[in-house]
């Protein structure tokens, strides 16, 4: 899913931003919007090409009004290798144009290759693919198949690879076959027989089923005559944990649950505003109406009358949710008043995208505990992704994508792409308004963001998308990554501080290893022994003891999320010292596994 690219950001004057508070229209004129960053995507993302054989490449571009296209390069470990590791037959190509790599006559030392695409128009936009030079007459496109996140028992959409003999001579299969410790998570059809002549190419297709929750890996063999059988192709998905039964029966019980307290000096407000992005249609309708969304603030309030306390969510929202998961839900108290004053001072911002058809209210805890300590917080409802939203004139508007609350839910790869596409928008989108909203004399935050300290933090998908916008937008100053997917190949190094905040890693992935080495600022990865995906979510209070915590259990479990998350903020956006938990083990929450700045991202965490 790294190939997902962002669409027009909001242009100066066109912008809506009708505030649930009640907010009129002012008269200040606010800073120009940046222009829309361009991106890029190159496809295939992955191939494994024999000596003296070809493959084209394809960069397509988004945000490049003045059709420049890209250059392209071959490279390893930053520096350039042609042509001891290949050539191309081009140096530049307009989008939507391939052009042909050829393998070098040998494999060189480092048979690992980057092929890199860079926007003319933005240099810092680049994106490659990964390529492994191989001896023989075997190419297999693409090289990796990575599933992403699958439900135990569930099966993933099919991927495949195409096998294409390069030689002169028929080339004689003797087996394809799926090996490692966890093969029996993966199973394959083809279109391959016992032989390919020369020139031909058939197709292996594999699916993914996992037996067990966490990361899940391994190899597509396929043994022949050609030198250098077997060859290899890599398999990567993770496994989550279905809990719906354990986690309705704990909900069926408590007919009121609150929101765990925050720890932080300061009381909390909160708000929703929306917000409409008059430069944009919305991709999931096809009527030509302006993307809306909505976007929910918690921060440190200043009360200077009565709290009236917010609601979890609107009982519309709730009843609905209710009749996705059959059962009554509780009464949710929390701990914010609605519409209070931010309190005085500039604030720190983090933007946070909640998991694949998740709802922005499905982390308060984290975001009410931030807001006691002084950030503000502003979660975004991706309106037709998300399960659903309530406008404020009362529209109701469902996932087109159904839910993670239902029996219905599209996990196939272009909805998943598609969905990432608009989400990486509506954060360009959403950080342009808070830039408006800070300068704008008649907004509830004028001037109390400080717009050089935000954050970017997500769940899940929406770990991905954090890791995605902190890559291709400099305004995001510290990424956050909570149990997300990441990318098979990652080529782009970045100096922008990341946490990685996993839940019951029995042991950190390649991808996830790749991602640490490409990590060149502040970073840290913290692993919560014996969680499962939903644990940093509020169903690890919602639905107490339904919820794998390992052996803190939920009550330190919530702290050590809470913690972690607020002692790595402090540090990046408010240079504060750095607490002791980000410099190793912490006696205070034993299952919380550390990996720090200087050291490895090992394969047992």
């Amino acid at each position: 899913m790294r190939d997902m690219n962002r669409s027009l950001a909001i242009a100066l004057g066109l912008f809506t931003a009708t505030m649930v508070s009640g907010c009129g229209s002012g008269t200040s004129v606010p800073p120009p919007p940046p222009p829309p960053p361009i991106s890029v995507s190159v496809s295939p993302t992955s191939a494994s090409i024999p000596v003296n054989a070809t493959q084209q490449f394809t960069a397509t571009l988004q945000n490049d009004p003045s059709n420049k296209g890209v250059t392209w390069a071959l490279m390893q470990e930053g520096a350039s290798c042609s042509a001891q590791c290949g050539t191309l037959s081009a140096p530049s190509s307009a989008s939507g144009t391939p052009i042909t790599y050829t393998a070098p006559a040998a494999v060189p030392p480092d048979p690992n290759v980057a092929i890199i695409a860079t926007p003319v128009a933005d240099t810092t936009a680049a994106v490659g693919s990964a390529i492994t030079i191989t001896v023989g007459t075997v190419k297999l496109v693409p090289a990796q198949l990575s599933f992403g996140t699958v439900q135990i028992g569930h099966s993933s959409s099919p991927q495949a690879t195409m096998l294409t003999n390069t030689g002169n001579t028929t080339l004689s299969i003797t087996s394809i076959t799926i090996t490692g410790t966890e093969h029996g998570d993966f199973s394959q059809t083809k279109t391959c027989g016992t032989s390919v002549a020369a020139g031909n190419s058939c197709t292996i297709t594999v699916t993914f089923k996992p037996t067990a929750s966490g990361p899940r890996s391994a190899n597509l063999s396929i043994s022949d005559n050609s030198t250098g059988s077997p060859q290899q192709v890599r398999l990567s998905g993770k496994g989550s944990r279905n809990p719906t039964a354990s986690v309705k029966a704990a909900l069926a019980i408590s007919q009121t649950v609150a929101v765990p307290s925050p720890t932080g000096s300061s009381r909390v407000g909160t708000r929703v505003m929306d917000l409409v992005d008059s430069s944009r249609d919305d991709p999931f309708l096809a009527d030509g109406s302006k993307r809306e969304l909505l976007l929910r603030f918690w921060y440190p309030a200043s009360l200077t009358e009565a709290c009236q306390p917010a609601q979890y969510t609107s009982p519309k929202i709730w009843r609905y949710f209710s009749q996705l998961v059959e059962i009554p839900l509780p009464e949710i108290r929390t701990n914010s008043c609605l519409n209070a004053s931010i309190a005085d001072g500039v604030h720190p911002v983090v933007v946070f995208t909640p998991g694949y058809t998740a709802t922005f209210t499905d982390y308060t805890f984290i975001f009410e505990d931030l807001a006691s300590r002084g950030y503000v917080v502003g979660s975004v409802a991706h309106t037709y992704e998300t399960t659903a939203v309530e406008f404020p004139d009362g529209r109701f508007a469902k996932s087109v994508l159904g839910s993670h609350l239902g029996k219905t839910l599209r996990g196939d790869v272009p909805a998943l792409r598609f969905a990432m596409s608009v989400r990486l928008s509506d954060l360009e989108f959403v950080v342009n308004e808070l830039e408006l909203l800070n300068a704008r004399s008649d907004s509830p935050f004028a001037g109390r963001l400080d717009m050089s300290a935000v954050a970017l933090a997500g769940h899940s998908m929406g770990g991905l998308a954090a890791l995605l916008g902190v890559e291709r937008d400099p305004r995001f100053t510290a990424g956050i990554i909570i149990d997300g997917d990441v990318p098979d190949a990652l080529v782009s190094q970045t100096q922008t501080p990341v946490l990685i905040l996993a839940a019951g890693r029995e042991a950190w992935s390649d991808d996830e290893s790749r991602l640490w080495a490409n990590l060149r600022g502040p970073r840290l990865a913290v692993n919560l022994r014996g969680a499962e995906h939903l644990t940093p979510s509020d169903a690890v209070w919602l639905a107490k003891d339904a919820i794998a915590t390992g052996a803190m259990g939920p009550e330190k479990t919530v702290a050590a999320v809470r913690n972690y998350i607020a002692a790595f903020l402090d540090a990046n956006l408010r240079g504060k010292p750095w607490d002791p938990l980000l410099i190793g083990p912490s006696s205070d929450f034993p299952d919380a596994d550390v990996t720090t700045q200087n050291e490895l991202l090992r394969s047992e965490p």
